[in-house]
């Protein structure tokens, strides 16, 4: 395993904190259909370690400059990564846990909203989806830190929030999300079961 610096390994278990959230990772049948018949995977891993989800969405209707709608979005956002957490875990499983995520690399967040320059609070919408992440893995965000810091960084990442879209299925929010997970654990995972949940 290769060393990473203090700064992103835990001190806790990311289990806990999902507990604390309140956050029901469900079954696997429940999170990852069997893929007869279905036209992507929810996540697909790479030998280097890193894990690739498809975007999944949150909440229903385009987002507007209107500030309680625009709180709406960000609650969509939790809801989606929500929805990231459970993928991941069950992606992992049986050969690795959530424990695993090293850390966080990046999110691109899309949200539904009109396009021309209409709508501008696209990162507001999106944090929704980031704080998650945070709370869960460790970051600035997160409800653990303390004046913007937490005891790790490995939900910390990297991000675009980029509005102007018809989403499938009329959703509020569609991210997606690229973790790095142990290249010896993914290897075991793609002979075990394929790269592709």
């Amino acid at each position: 395993m290769a060393e990473l610096p203090d700064a992103w390994l835990r001190d806790f278990d990311v289990y806990d904190r999902i507990e604390q959230l309140g956050i029901d990772l469900k079954t696997k049948d429940d999170v990852l259909p069997v893929p007869k018949g279905r036209r992507i995977c929810m996540a697909t891993l790479t030998p280097s370690g890193l894990v690739f989800t498809s975007g999944t969405g949150g909440g229903k209707g385009a987002v507007t400059n209107d500030d309680g709608d625009v709180e709406e979005g960000y609650v969509a956002g939790r809801q989606a990564g929500e929805n990231h957490i459970r993928s991941l875990h069950w992606a992992l499983h049986p050969e690795g846990s959530l424990n695993d995520v090293w850390y966080c690399v990046k999110c691109i967040g899309m949200v539904n909203s009109a396009g021309g320059g209409a709508f501008s609070k696209s990162p507001r919408v999106v944090d929704g989806y980031s704080k998650l992440f945070h709370d869960v893995f460790g970051g600035p965000m997160s409800d653990s830190a303390t004046d913007g810091e937490d005891s790790s960084l490995s939900g910390w990442h990297a991000r675009s929030a980029v509005a102007g879209f018809d989403l499938p299925g009329h959703v509020r929010i569609e991210p997606e999300m690229i973790v790095q997970i142990d290249p010896d654990l993914a290897l075991r995972i793609i002979r075990a079961r394929g790269p592709h949940v």
